[in-house]
């Protein structure tokens, strides 16, 4: 490989690094506090405080608009309106924020339950979403250190603040506001650090501009929308059908399986702009990058979920304690969620490289429509196992077998069956070491 070659690589692998170092350490801080919040309001009010959460992660996909990863993509390839963009963006996605926190404020006056008040009160992180653009503009700069930097002190703040206001017995409404510190915290460094790398902004707002961009972002925001829907629409179905104690119970495991489910997420939005550059090289070359990316992503989640499925019972007991034992028999399952979700973070970064957009919303659409029937039929027989096994069953249909209704995403099963099928045990080595050469 050539000096120019090694340079690039170590660039993205230093880019890349920066980020799972930032997700690392949030993943760490993230489940400490978890654990310590978990046990300290118990099942039920940390069962509603997730409720809330997960409401919220509902609305941001409101805020977002779609247009994470796109937006990486547009400033890639047409640097020479960047101001543009980025204006045209945020106000696009503030716009959207301050519908999003009207629907949050719509849903809290029509409740009358006393801990309401954590409603409107974790909503105004839906205000701050539109900031984290930041994060994309970063990306395109393979600049990641910067985004880490401030996700790194804004989590542990964040984490560190949730932890002694849950000691000190503060309750429910202190621990809410402490996660809208996280946001709080990482959004003003964000725009600190970006102010500091580009001092020539100027605010560019363009209606046509902002119409172009929805157009493209409109279908992986449905797609994003219902990706959201089945990730969190089980707790939410939990509270209605179950109460608190369940979504509790259920949420004390999900946190567990899902706070790994952002580091291939990391991985593959760290390396969209060498994904971008190698797609339009060699065709054989890029199904070979593809089938490498896949075929790591799929033994790294085997790896996860073998290993939770062995010790989950210690793994609840010493995190969370006695009070949370029924957590063990979901987190056993819904683990095995991470190896769709895993693979499935290069096959959204593919669908912005094909601009196939419509795979996003057919995909996410059948997860969600199945999710929510899954549920529905399994809570009634199973309880909160039963939304486990939706989750890992929905999961598979939106990011797996789904692939396999078009003649276009049938290549992409192909690959993801040939890692399923362990070829990534025996290849691994040999691609890396081909791609490397080529």
């Amino acid at each position: 490989m050539s000096k120019g070659k090694i340079s690039e690589v170590r660039r993205y692998v230093f880019n890349s690094g920066w980020l799972l170092l930032d997700k690392v350490l949030m993943l760490a801080a993230g489940l400490t506090a978890t654990m310590v919040v978990a046990r300290y309001l118990g099942p039920g009010d940390f069962g509603y405080l997730n409720y809330a959460l997960s409401l919220v992660a509902l609305l941001q996909i409101v805020c977002h608009m779609g247009m994470t990863g796109l937006l990486v993509k547009e400033l890639r390839v047409r640097p020479e309106i960047e101001n543009r963009i980025l204006s045209s963006v945020f106000v696009v996605k503030v716009c959207s924020a301050l519908l999003a926190y009207g629907v949050m404020l719509v849903v809290w006056l029509s409740g009358e339950d006393h801990r309401m008040a954590v409603l409107p009160l974790v909503g105004i992180m839906l205000l701050f979403t539109p900031f984290e653009m930041l994060n994309d503009w970063f990306q395109s700069k393979v600049k990641a250190k910067y985004a880490a930097v401030a996700g790194m002190i804004g989590q542990l703040s964040g984490a560190l603040l949730k932890i002694g206001l849950a000691v000190a017995g503060f309750g429910l409404v202190a621990v809410a506001a402490a996660h809208v510190s996280i946001i709080v915290i990482t959004v003003v460094l964000l725009l600190f650090f970006a102010f500091q790398l580009k001092r020539d902004f100027r605010f560019d707002f363009s209606w046509q501009l902002s119409k172009e961009l929805l157009g493209k972002s409109f279908l992986i925001f449905l797609g994003s929308l219902s990706a959201v829907i089945y990730l969190k629409v089980d707790q939410i179905m939990l509270q209605h059908m179950l109460g608190d104690e369940a979504v509790g119970q259920y949420a004390a495991a999900a946190k567990l399986s899902e706070a790994w489910y952002i580091l291939p997420q990391v991985v593959m939005a760290s390396i969209f702009p060498k994904i971008i550059d190698v797609s339009h090289g060699d065709k054989s070359k890029f199904n070979s990058f593809l089938q490498l990316l896949f075929d790591l992503l799929f033994f790294s989640a085997l790896c996860l979920s073998v290993f939770v499925w062995f010790f989950s019972d210690i793994i609840i007991a010493v995190l969370y304690g006695d009070a949370y034992s029924p957590a063990a028999a979901v987190l056993s399952i819904h683990i095995f969620a991470s190896i769709f979700v895993f693979m499935r973070a290069l096959f959204s970064k593919w669908i912005i490289l094909e601009e196939v957009f419509i795979f996003s919303l057919i995909t996410q659409g059948l997860g969600a429509l199945s999710n929510i029937a899954l549920n529905y039929w399994l809570i009634q027989s199973h309880g909160i196992v039963g939304a486990a096994l939706a989750t890992l069953i929905s999961y598979s249909i939106a990011s797996y077998f789904s692939l396999l209704l078009s003649a276009k995403t049938r290549e992409v099963f192909r690959m993801m069956t040939r890692s399923i099928c362990l070829h990534a045990v025996i290849s691994v080595p040999a691609q890396i070491r081909r791609f490397r050469s080529g």
